[in-house]
């Protein structure tokens, strides 16, 4: 299986952190910008990032920093192409903002006690340690959607969607080993 990683942009040169290549080690990949052909890859991985923009949401922009309005174009893309084609899709920290959002959901523009921090989730019954380095979480969650796991103050942490390989987390199994990487990394094994 070939994943699509959707890279980011530093001013005008892209990049891909060499932590989102090691997580998926057991597929091969590219590297997805703006004028990338979507129909050579089997799956794909939207990795963390700036904010999205809220006027994709519809509200007002009071808290979003860093806005950059092709990596949300892009993300959007890749997003509504997964859902044609039933491809498999893992979002990681803005990457499962830009599925919620996409999918016409909505954001809290700006939370405390997840920045720089480690929390428990639940998921499944049992309470598991992530990482956290986000602002804004999920605020109204769109259709299609379920939450699968939440932190100790109820935000959303995990969400699949209920009928295709959509997957995404709040949190960043990139960078510290999680027990739920196996789990996490399932949404690429299984399709």
């Amino acid at each position: 299986m070939k994943i699509g990683i959707i890279a980011r942009r530093n001013g005008t040169d892209y990049f891909v952190h060499k932590s989102y290549i090691n997580l998926i080690n057991n597929h091969s990949f590219g590297i997805v910008t703006k004028d990338s052909n979507l129909l050579e890859y089997d799956g794909f991985l939207i990795p963390g990032g700036y904010d999205i923009d809220s006027i994709n949401y519809n509200e007002k922009n009071l808290y979003c920093n860093n806005i950059d309005t092709e990596m949300d174009m892009i993300d959007e893309k890749v997003i509504k192409h997964c859902l044609k084609y039933k491809k498999p899709l893992l979002g990681i920290c803005r990457g499962i903002q830009s599925i919620n959002v996409f999918l016409g959901g909505t954001l809290k523009q700006n939370i405390f006690n997840h920045n720089n921090e480690n929390h428990f989730i639940n998921f499944s019954g049992e309470n598991y340690l992530v990482n956290s380095f986000h602002h804004q979480s999920i605020n109204k969650l769109a259709n299609n959607l379920e939450i699968l796991a939440t932190s100790y103050d109820n935000e959303i942490e995990i969400i699949k969607h209920k009928f295709l390989p959509i997957l995404g987390v709040q949190f960043h199994p990139e960078i510290a080993f999680s027990k739920l990487n196996k789990e996490i990394l399932n949404i690429f094994n299984d399709s």
